[in-house]
């Protein structure tokens, strides 16, 4: 909706159906009236009006700052406001679907015009060893033409990359590019064409949350294929004081610490290898990526119970991996197994199960899990404090409610946002990333749909007017962009 111009301009179509709107209320008397604005998730904008005023003064809300429309949910929210007997308006870019379209209680208002454009619809940086990899997703919305898309990455004011590409029509091409460690936040643009928020992307440094973590299992050779486990993760910190993660043997869990216990149990006493079928929990965070198949796993006294916690892997009746939250919400897991006489710790599931031990770790720990997020993700943030703030891309803020231990929130807007909570503060970027909102090929200008009559209407409904007669308007965008602040920004 704000292809060619932007929410201020009268060239784009968010401000023509806007204008349309306004010279319908002028010519026509509505007792009620509601707005409803079309997103992922429909939504009532503002309170109940009745006069074209208000409905201007709410208009003004309407930024378009969506990457999708429900519309199915839009109308059927209005419906539900206003009653079998209201008027529904749809307003937005395209024309309605299927072929036909009928009834005498929704008009459908396009404005709309078809045309190329380019636009990012992938972008993601994530950590590379001590670097930085970054791809991003250039495509070509042309149904017919061929186009040329310049590229410029920058930092800051160090331009990383500059080059042109050339793509068919409807083609999409990548770019990967390996950023030295150390470097901040990157943007990446688009030469300007119809649409200009889907021309730029902003990306900060991929989340890298290391792990604390003391070792101190007995065993001198399992010691020492954990710790190469542990390493190969690039998950495990330099530092071992205050450990966020015990590894050991003992039965009773570690005292005066907060820190989660992974306990290996290495008993020898009726060992038994286990060769399958194994049964594994795949929803936990512990068994992501888990291939046992054809895999010893050989255990000892104790494996068999659940005395540890709920099992995560089990062969048959025995539990070979545990795990429960004890009094203090910490986590602690068990493991029954044997090294030397397991095939287990030579195959990949070795690194991996670490792997997903220290990213669930990492998870529990204050900040954020990612950077860089597409608009209409849904953002967590853990912090230990019970209220929070949220400092939007244009200096506003707004305090967030915790749910449960963490922040949920869903950015309406793209750009850089930072979330404070106490002395600490985290920030992400939201960048557009929406390829059916980019594809401008099928927009249109038109009107389809009547209403009945309002003398019809009159006679029809005169004894329910004294209840209510609502005319009930659907604001629905499919295009619903914010016009990226590309102006100093980080």
């Amino acid at each position: 909706m704000l292809a060619g111009g932007n929410a201020t301009t009268t060239d784009s179509p968010r401000a023509r159906a806007a204008a349309a709107l306004d010279g319908l209320l002028k010519s026509r008397k509505f007792l009620t009236i509601r707005l409803v604005l079309a997103g992922p998730k429909p939504r009532v904008l503002g309170s109940v009006m009745v006069t074209a005023s208000e409905v201007r003064e709410s208009l003004a809300q309407w930024n378009c700052q969506a990457p999708d429309a429900a519309l199915d949910a839009a109308v059927a929210l209005a419906n539900d406001l206003g009653g079998p007997r209201s008027q529904i308006l749809v307003l937005t870019d395209h024309a309605p679907p299927g072929t036909e379209f009928s009834g005498d209680r929704i008009q459908w208002w396009a404005f709309g015009t078809a045309q190329p454009n380019l636009a990012f619809v992938n972008a993601t940086r994530t950590t590379h060893g001590d670097a930085d990899r970054v791809l991003l997703e250039v495509a070509n919305f042309s149904a017919t033409a061929s186009a040329s898309a310049a590229y410029r990455i920058t930092s800051g004011s160090n331009l990383l990359r500059s080059a042109t590409l050339n793509l068919e029509p409807r083609a999409r091409q990548r770019l990967i590019l390996n950023l030295p460690a150390g470097t901040l936040a990157i943007e990446a643009t688009l030469a300007d064409d119809a649409l200009a928020a889907d021309n730029r992307v902003t990306l900060l440094p991929a989340v890298r949350k290391r792990i604390r973590v003391q070792n101190a299992l007995e065993d001198v050779a399992l010691r020492a294929l954990v710790d190469k486990a542990l390493d190969s993760t690039g998950l495990r910190s330099s530092l071992a004081a205050a450990p966020e993660l015990i590894l050991h043997n003992a039965r009773a869990t570690p005292a005066g610490t907060n820190a989660w216990g992974f306990r290996i149990l290495t008993d020898t006493n009726n060992a038994t290898p286990h060769t399958g079928p194994f049964i594994v929990d795949t929803a936990h965070p512990l068994a992501r990526g888990l291939a046992l198949d054809g895999v010893v796993w050989t255990a000892g006294t104790g494996a068999g119970t659940n005395q540890f916690g709920l099992p995560i892997v089990t062969a048959g009746n025995t539990s070979l991996l545990t795990a429960q939250t004890d009094a203090l919400g910490r986590e602690q897991i068990t493991m029954h197994l044997l090294a030397d006489r397991s095939t287990f710790t030579a195959t990949p599931n070795w690194p991996i199960l670490f792997w997903n031990l220290l990213t669930w770790r990492a998870r529990e720990t204050p900040g954020l899990v990612e950077s860089n997020f597409r608009l209409g993700s849904e953002v967590a943030v853990r912090a230990l404090t019970s209220s929070a703030q949220l400092t939007l891309p244009n200096g506003a803020n707004r305090s967030l409610t915790k749910s449960a231990e963490e922040f949920v929130l869903e950015p309406e807007t793209t750009g850089l946002h930072t979330v404070t909570a106490g002395a600490s503060s985290w920030q992400f970027a939201v960048n557009l990333l929406a390829p059916e909102e980019s594809d401008l090929a099928n927009a249109k200008t038109g009107k389809w749909g009547e209403w009945e009559k309002p003398e019809e209407t009159r006679r029809e409904y005169a004894s329910v007017l004294w209840l209510f007669v609502l005319g009930a308007l659907v604001v629905m965008v499919t295009h619903l962009f914010l016009v990226t602040h590309s102006k100093g920004r980080v």
